[in-house]
């Protein structure tokens, strides 16, 4: 799908790859199908383009980085907490 991403997106100023969360996500809705005995003839081509509609722009020289906020569990469950 990455190549048809580069062909479609060629002319603009950015470059583009192919959201990997969403065509992940595409190719687990359609997996059972995929391996059927029969899968549809079409589906295969039906995932690519729409992996290959589904891009974000890389964008080289961030200005600032990401902050990613901590996932440290709770020492507790916010139900559970002491009163006082």
């Amino acid at each position: 799908a990455q190549w048809m991403t580069t062909r479609l997106y060629q002319e603009r100023r950015r470059g583009y790859q192919v959201n990997f969360a969403n065509a992940l996500s595409k190719m687990k809705d359609n997996v059972v199908r995929l391996l059927s005995t029969e899968p549809p003839p079409d589906l295969l081509e039906r995932l690519l383009c729409a992996m290959a509609l589904e891009v974000e722009a890389i964008r080289p020289d961030r200005s600032f980085p990401r902050h990613i906020k901590s996932t440290t569990p709770k020492r507790f469950h916010p139900n559970y907490k002491r009163c006082r």
